[in-house]
């Protein structure tokens, strides 16, 4: 749902710049870890901002069984 809401912008998106530099995959490839690194910083973010840390706010996921 976090990598949902980060991506939704995107959505109604005619054109996407983006701006790379030293090393790794280049042009739209580079899109998915762009946002896996966005959502994976929101939670250090979210609490130096608030104070409140979200991994002991949100309830634990279900597992999946294989």
């Amino acid at each position: 749902q976090v990598a949902e809401a980060v991506a939704q912008p995107l959505l109604g998106a005619r054109r996407v710049t983006l701006v790379a530099g030293g090393s790794g995959p280049l042009g739209v490839s580079r899109l998915p870890g762009e946002i896996l690194e966005v959502v994976c910083k929101l939670p250090t973010a979210v609490e130096a901002l608030t104070g409140v840390s979200v991994t002991k706010v949100l309830p634990t996921p279900p597992k999946k069984e294989l």
